[in-house]
Protein backbone atom coordinates (compact mmCIF):
# COMPACT_ATOMS: atom_id res chain seq x y z
CA UNK A 1 0.00 0.00 0.00
CA UNK A 2 1.12 3.74 -0.87
CA UNK A 3 0.35 6.81 0.66
CA UNK A 4 1.67 10.33 0.61
CA UNK A 5 4.66 8.57 -1.31
CA UNK A 6 5.22 6.09 1.86
CA UNK A 7 5.03 2.12 1.24
CA UNK A 8 3.57 0.34 4.18
CA UNK A 9 3.71 -3.36 5.30
CA UNK A 10 2.97 -5.24 8.28
CA UNK A 11 3.81 -8.37 9.36
CA UNK A 12 3.82 -10.63 12.31
CA UNK A 13 3.36 -7.41 14.60
CA UNK A 14 5.93 -5.60 12.83
CA UNK A 15 5.39 -2.48 10.93
CA UNK A 16 7.60 -0.46 8.76
CA UNK A 17 7.47 2.89 7.76
CA UNK A 18 8.81 4.13 4.72
CA UNK A 19 9.09 7.20 2.41
CA UNK A 20 10.57 7.32 -1.26
CA UNK A 21 9.77 10.80 -1.94
CA UNK A 22 9.43 13.95 -0.02
CA UNK A 23 6.40 14.10 1.80
CA UNK A 24 3.66 16.30 1.81
CA UNK A 25 2.74 17.61 5.63
CA UNK A 26 0.11 19.47 4.75
CA UNK A 27 -1.65 15.85 3.97
CA UNK A 28 -1.79 14.51 6.88
CA UNK A 29 -4.94 16.20 8.57
CA UNK A 30 -5.41 13.16 11.08
CA UNK A 31 -2.80 14.28 13.52
CA UNK A 32 -1.18 17.82 14.61
CA UNK A 33 0.52 19.81 11.43
CA UNK A 34 3.11 21.06 14.05
CA UNK A 35 5.28 17.52 14.94
CA UNK A 36 7.70 17.58 12.62
CA UNK A 37 8.60 21.19 13.42
CA UNK A 38 8.86 20.17 17.18
CA UNK A 39 10.64 17.43 16.24
CA UNK A 40 13.02 19.46 14.50
CA UNK A 41 13.74 21.61 17.55
CA UNK A 42 16.41 19.76 19.04
CA UNK A 43 18.97 17.55 17.81
CA UNK A 44 18.35 15.16 21.06
CA UNK A 45 17.10 11.83 20.19
CA UNK A 46 16.37 11.30 23.94
CA UNK A 47 14.31 14.78 23.16
CA UNK A 48 12.95 13.70 20.16
CA UNK A 49 11.76 10.39 21.47
CA UNK A 50 10.37 12.34 24.19
CA UNK A 51 8.15 14.32 21.63
CA UNK A 52 7.32 11.84 19.86
CA UNK A 53 5.80 9.30 22.82
CA UNK A 54 3.46 12.26 23.97
CA UNK A 55 2.04 12.20 20.00
CA UNK A 56 2.02 8.00 20.54
CA UNK A 57 -0.02 8.28 23.53
CA UNK A 58 -2.20 9.95 22.17
CA UNK A 59 -3.39 6.97 20.19
CA UNK A 60 -2.62 4.31 22.82
CA UNK A 61 -1.63 4.39 26.51
CA UNK A 62 1.78 3.26 26.84
CA UNK A 63 3.84 1.79 28.70
CA UNK A 64 7.39 2.16 27.20
CA UNK A 65 8.77 3.42 23.92
CA UNK A 66 12.27 2.48 23.45
CA UNK A 67 14.10 3.66 20.20
CA UNK A 68 17.60 1.51 18.85
CA UNK A 69 19.61 3.43 16.33
CA UNK A 70 23.07 2.51 15.23
CA UNK A 71 24.23 5.48 17.51
CA UNK A 72 22.41 3.84 20.57
CA UNK A 73 19.23 3.20 22.35
CA UNK A 74 16.93 5.40 24.13
CA UNK A 75 13.91 4.61 26.39
CA UNK A 76 11.31 7.08 26.85
CA UNK A 77 11.00 8.72 30.31
CA UNK A 78 9.15 6.89 33.23
CA UNK A 79 8.96 3.89 31.15
CA UNK A 80 7.83 0.55 32.10
CA UNK A 81 7.19 -3.32 30.98
CA UNK A 82 4.20 -3.92 29.06
CA UNK A 83 2.02 -7.08 28.11
CA UNK A 84 1.28 -6.28 24.21
CA UNK A 85 4.66 -5.30 22.26
CA UNK A 86 4.46 -3.78 18.96
CA UNK A 87 8.00 -3.07 16.78
CA UNK A 88 8.19 -0.65 13.93
CA UNK A 89 10.93 -0.17 11.46
CA UNK A 90 11.31 3.53 10.09
CA UNK A 91 12.69 3.19 6.91
CA UNK A 92 14.10 6.26 4.26
CA UNK A 93 14.80 5.53 0.73
CA UNK A 94 15.50 1.58 1.65
CA UNK A 95 17.78 2.89 4.37
CA UNK A 96 16.65 1.26 7.77
CA UNK A 97 17.29 4.36 10.42
CA UNK A 98 16.07 3.11 13.42
CA UNK A 99 13.49 0.86 15.46
CA UNK A 100 10.73 1.66 17.42
CA UNK A 101 9.33 -0.90 20.34
CA UNK A 102 6.11 0.52 22.12
CA UNK A 103 4.59 -1.99 25.30
CA UNK A 104 1.25 -1.41 25.91
CA UNK A 105 -1.30 -3.24 27.99
CA UNK A 106 -3.91 -2.15 25.23
CA UNK A 107 -3.94 -4.38 21.98
CA UNK A 108 -2.15 -2.59 18.44
CA UNK A 109 -4.94 -2.78 16.09
CA UNK A 110 -4.46 -2.58 12.52
CA UNK A 111 -6.35 1.02 13.09
CA UNK A 112 -3.82 1.71 15.89
CA UNK A 113 -0.91 0.73 14.23
CA UNK A 114 -1.96 2.83 11.03
CA UNK A 115 -1.96 5.81 13.19
CA UNK A 116 0.84 5.10 14.28
CA UNK A 117 2.80 5.15 11.23
CA UNK A 118 1.39 8.16 10.35
CA UNK A 119 3.36 9.68 13.13
CA UNK A 120 6.14 7.86 12.75
CA UNK A 121 6.72 8.78 8.49
CA UNK A 122 6.61 12.21 10.22
CA UNK A 123 9.76 11.59 12.03
CA UNK A 124 11.86 10.29 9.19
CA UNK A 125 13.36 13.40 8.24
CA UNK A 126 14.10 14.76 11.53
CA UNK A 127 15.59 11.43 12.53
CA UNK A 128 17.51 11.04 9.74
CA UNK A 129 19.29 14.35 9.91
CA UNK A 130 19.84 14.28 13.88
CA UNK A 131 21.58 10.56 13.33
CA UNK A 132 23.89 12.25 10.56
CA UNK A 133 24.80 15.13 13.23
CA UNK A 134 24.95 12.36 16.32
CA UNK A 135 27.25 10.31 13.92
CA UNK A 136 29.76 13.31 12.98
CA UNK A 137 29.64 14.14 17.12
CA UNK A 138 30.45 10.60 18.07
CA UNK A 139 33.41 10.42 15.27
CA UNK A 140 34.82 13.85 16.47
CA UNK A 141 35.40 12.30 19.84
CA UNK A 142 36.77 8.88 18.77
CA UNK A 143 40.47 7.85 18.18
CA UNK A 144 40.50 7.17 14.70
CA UNK A 145 42.91 3.69 14.98
CA UNK A 146 41.52 2.25 17.67
CA UNK A 147 38.37 3.53 18.06
CA UNK A 148 38.72 4.42 21.80
CA UNK A 149 37.52 7.64 23.09
CA UNK A 150 40.15 10.13 22.72
CA UNK A 151 41.75 13.15 24.70
CA UNK A 152 38.36 15.02 24.04
CA UNK A 153 36.44 12.55 24.93
CA UNK A 154 38.55 11.94 27.72
CA UNK A 155 38.56 15.43 29.43
CA UNK A 156 35.39 15.57 29.33
CA UNK A 157 34.01 12.13 30.51
CA UNK A 158 36.47 12.17 33.00
CA UNK A 159 35.46 15.31 34.28
CA UNK A 160 31.69 14.25 34.55
CA UNK A 161 32.93 11.20 36.48
CA UNK A 162 34.70 13.52 39.03
CA UNK A 163 31.82 15.54 40.11
CA UNK A 164 29.38 13.05 40.04
CA UNK A 165 31.39 10.82 42.36
CA UNK A 166 32.18 14.20 44.83
CA UNK A 167 28.06 14.82 44.57
CA UNK A 168 26.87 11.05 45.53
CA UNK A 169 30.01 10.65 47.64
CA UNK A 170 30.59 7.58 45.66
CA UNK A 171 34.34 5.94 44.64
CA UNK A 172 35.91 7.15 41.53
CA UNK A 173 39.57 5.83 40.02
CA UNK A 174 41.75 6.56 36.97
CA UNK A 175 44.40 4.55 35.66
CA UNK A 176 47.08 5.80 33.35
CA UNK A 177 49.03 3.39 31.28
CA UNK A 178 52.27 4.00 29.08
CA UNK A 179 53.35 0.88 26.80
CA UNK A 180 57.00 -0.32 27.01
CA UNK A 181 59.17 -0.58 24.70
CA UNK A 182 56.75 0.79 22.14
CA UNK A 183 59.12 3.05 20.35
CA UNK A 184 61.41 0.31 20.16
CA UNK A 185 58.70 -1.32 17.57
CA UNK A 186 58.49 1.75 15.57
CA UNK A 187 61.78 2.47 15.15
CA UNK A 188 62.57 -1.07 13.83
CA UNK A 189 59.96 -2.46 12.31
CA UNK A 190 57.70 0.68 11.46
CA UNK A 191 54.89 2.20 12.07
CA UNK A 192 52.47 -0.42 10.28
CA UNK A 193 53.38 -2.78 13.15
CA UNK A 194 53.22 0.20 15.48
CA UNK A 195 49.83 0.99 14.68
CA UNK A 196 49.10 -2.74 15.02
CA UNK A 197 50.36 -3.08 18.76
CA UNK A 198 48.27 0.06 19.37
CA UNK A 199 44.88 -1.87 18.24
CA UNK A 200 46.03 -5.00 20.40
CA UNK A 201 46.57 -2.99 23.37
CA UNK A 202 42.83 -1.76 23.13
CA UNK A 203 41.51 -4.94 21.91
CA UNK A 204 43.24 -6.41 25.52
CA UNK A 205 41.64 -3.30 27.09
CA UNK A 206 38.04 -3.97 25.75
CA UNK A 207 37.90 -7.40 26.71
CA UNK A 208 39.04 -7.18 30.29
CA UNK A 209 36.97 -4.24 31.21
CA UNK A 210 33.03 -4.31 31.88
CA UNK A 211 31.11 -2.05 29.56
CA UNK A 212 30.65 0.69 31.68
CA UNK A 213 34.31 0.98 32.28
CA UNK A 214 35.36 4.19 30.39
CA UNK A 215 38.60 4.48 28.01
CA UNK A 216 40.23 6.12 26.29
CA UNK A 217 43.64 7.05 23.92
CA UNK A 218 44.72 10.40 24.57
CA UNK A 219 48.10 10.31 22.83
CA UNK A 220 50.90 8.39 21.36
CA UNK A 221 51.04 4.75 23.56
CA UNK A 222 49.12 6.13 26.17
CA UNK A 223 45.91 5.31 27.53
CA UNK A 224 43.85 5.99 30.52
CA UNK A 225 40.67 4.13 32.27
CA UNK A 226 37.98 5.73 34.47
CA UNK A 227 36.94 3.53 37.17
CA UNK A 228 33.58 4.20 38.41
CA UNK A 229 31.85 2.51 41.63
CA UNK A 230 34.90 0.46 42.59
CA UNK A 231 36.84 0.84 45.81
CA UNK A 232 40.28 0.58 46.35
CA UNK A 233 41.32 -3.14 46.15
CA UNK A 234 39.36 -3.30 43.01
CA UNK A 235 40.51 -0.93 41.13
CA UNK A 236 43.76 -2.03 41.66
CA UNK A 237 43.06 -5.67 40.66
CA UNK A 238 41.70 -4.33 37.13
CA UNK A 239 44.85 -2.38 36.78
CA UNK A 240 46.85 -5.78 37.31
CA UNK A 241 44.33 -7.53 35.12
CA UNK A 242 44.80 -4.44 32.11
CA UNK A 243 48.93 -5.08 32.47
CA UNK A 244 48.42 -8.69 32.56
CA UNK A 245 46.10 -8.77 29.35
CA UNK A 246 48.68 -6.31 27.00
CA UNK A 247 51.53 -8.12 28.12
CA UNK A 248 49.77 -11.51 27.02
CA UNK A 249 48.07 -10.78 23.64
CA UNK A 250 50.44 -12.21 20.91
CA UNK A 251 50.87 -9.04 18.92
CA UNK A 252 52.46 -7.28 22.08
CA UNK A 253 54.29 -10.40 23.35
CA UNK A 254 55.62 -10.70 19.61
CA UNK A 255 57.51 -7.22 19.71
CA UNK A 256 58.46 -7.39 23.69
CA UNK A 257 55.97 -4.49 24.11
CA UNK A 258 54.24 -4.35 27.75
CA UNK A 259 52.46 -1.96 29.85
CA UNK A 260 53.16 -0.03 33.08
CA UNK A 261 50.32 1.37 34.88
CA UNK A 262 49.60 4.17 37.23
CA UNK A 263 46.51 4.14 39.84
CA UNK A 264 45.16 6.97 41.52
CA UNK A 265 41.51 6.64 43.54
CA UNK A 266 39.58 9.81 44.30
CA UNK A 267 40.14 11.66 47.68
CA UNK A 268 36.94 13.72 48.93
CA UNK A 269 36.41 16.66 47.23
CA UNK A 270 39.15 16.25 45.12
CA UNK A 271 39.50 18.19 42.06
CA UNK A 272 40.29 16.07 38.70
CA UNK A 273 43.17 18.00 38.17
CA UNK A 274 44.53 16.65 41.19
CA UNK A 275 43.36 13.27 40.59
CA UNK A 276 45.18 13.02 37.35
CA UNK A 277 48.56 14.48 38.41
CA UNK A 278 48.37 11.70 41.19
CA UNK A 279 47.72 8.86 38.89
CA UNK A 280 50.19 10.16 36.33
CA UNK A 281 53.26 10.55 39.57
CA UNK A 282 52.09 7.17 40.26
CA UNK A 283 52.67 5.59 36.37
CA UNK A 284 56.18 7.64 36.56
CA UNK A 285 56.92 5.69 39.68
CA UNK A 286 56.08 2.58 37.78
CA UNK A 287 58.45 3.14 35.13
CA UNK A 288 61.28 4.12 37.08
CA UNK A 289 60.91 0.88 39.17
CA UNK A 290 61.58 -1.12 35.74
CA UNK A 291 58.28 -0.85 34.14
CA UNK A 292 55.72 -3.50 33.18
CA UNK A 293 54.60 -2.81 36.77
CA UNK A 294 51.67 -1.02 38.49
CA UNK A 295 52.06 1.78 41.35
CA UNK A 296 49.16 2.83 43.56
CA UNK A 297 49.02 6.45 44.70
CA UNK A 298 48.56 6.94 48.22
CA UNK A 299 44.80 8.97 49.16
CA UNK A 300 46.71 11.04 51.08
CA UNK A 301 49.25 12.01 48.35
CA UNK A 302 49.13 15.64 46.66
Amino acid sequence: MELFGLQDMTLSGTSYAGITSQPHWSGLSSEPATLPELLQTSLDLADQLQIFSMAAGKVLPLRSIQLQTAVGKYLAPGSEHGSVEHRSVLMLNDQCLAELHYQSEHAFTPMIQHQLWQLERQWLYPLRNTLVVVRLQQLALKDSLTGLGNRRNFDDQFERAVQLANRRKQACALILLDLDNFKHTNDNFGHPAGDDVLIAVAEAMRQTLRVSDCLFRFGGDEFAVVLTSEDALAAELVAHRLVKAINQHHICSRFAVTASAGLAQLAPHQTSALLFNRADEALSQAKQAGKNAVKVALLNQA
